[in-house]
Order: C-alpha cells, then structure tokens, then sequence
C-alpha cells in the first residue's frame, strides 16, 4: 500500500516540477520571482529524490519486528 500512495506523491511532484519549470523558462533570470522558482524547483526535485530512496516494508513486517525483539529480550532475561 505504501508503494502505491509513494508513487502517486512522485507523480504529483513531477507534474507540480513539470509546471514549475515551465513558469521558471518565462522569468527572466536573476529576478527574485526566478530565484524563488528555482529553489521551489529544487525542493520538489530533492522531495522527489528522497521518496524515490523509501523502502517498502510492509506493516506486517514492520509491527513484527518489536515483537520479536521483546520475545528475545524475554528469553535472554530469564
């Protein structure tokens, strides 16, 4: 499920760049509205790259893992 809405916020990010870019190639350069284009770009390009890196684990596995680790610990106390 996780992979599904990461997907859909990439592609919504990538349209949201796509119009971005297109305003930022009719600013003229070194204004403040270009600057302020270009670092908004940047945001939604480094937002894009850091949900690319996401893991997909599912829940399953994700709420285990505690169980398991305090089973461990249990048995290593007594």
């Amino acid at each position: 499920m996780f992979a599904i809405e990461r997907d859909a916020q990439i592609a919504v990010l990538r349209q949201t760049h796509f119009e971005r870019s297109q305003t930022l190639a009719n600013v003229p350069a070194g204004s403040r509205s270009h600057g302020r284009l270009l670092v908004e770009c940047e945001d939604i390009s480094d937002e894009i790259d850091r949900l690319k890196r996401c893991i997909d684990i599912p829940r399953s596995v994700a709420l285990a893992v505690p169980v398991l680790l305090a089973v461990l610990v249990l048995a290593l106390v007594s």
